[in-house]
């Protein structure tokens, strides 16, 4: 397996997920908020954790191990991760769509309320969302495009 390691201002991406497409979208995503927004590097640097994300519609899931500014991508949901996100394709991109007022994000808005109707409704499930809420707030911010 060939390794496609990219350098940031501020890190490495490493993509050991290649055969996985959505790997290769997280970590386009990720490059480009950290190349255009250093306060997403700044946060980048302290992030220390796993995420998964399992896309249940296509049966596919990645770990992200971050590790204060170098961030692994794995195939499949990878030891215990602090958050594991599962959802469906088309869903995972609202999760992006979500605003961040000062360092929070902000569930008032057309985007936060469709992200909260997914939850309440089943549609949307984060295991460790309360366990971990500073982990999880941080990934939000890293992912959001807005």
């Amino acid at each position: 397996m060939e390794e496609a390691q990219t350098s940031t201002e501020q890190g490495w991406i490493d993509n050991r997920a290649d055969e996985v497409p959505f790997a290769g979208i997280l970590a386009d995503l990720l490059r480009e908020n950290l190349a255009q927004r250093s306060r997403k590097r700044t946060l980048f640097e302290r992030m220390k954790g796993d995420a998964a994300i399992e896309l249940t519609d296509i049966e596919t899931a990645v770990t992200m191990i971050f590790d204060r500014g170098r961030l692994r991508i794995e195939p499949g949901v990878v030891g215990k991760p602090l958050i594991v996100i599962r959802t469906t394709s088309e869903r995972v991109t609202d999760l992006n769509a979500i605003r961040i007022v000062g360092v929070l994000p902000w569930y008032g808005d057309e985007a936060g309320r469709k992200v909260l109707g997914h939850l309440c409704a089943g549609r949307l499930r984060i295991e460790g969302m309360l366990a971990h809420p500073l982990f999880l707030t941080r990934l939000t911010i890293l992912m959001s495009v807005v």
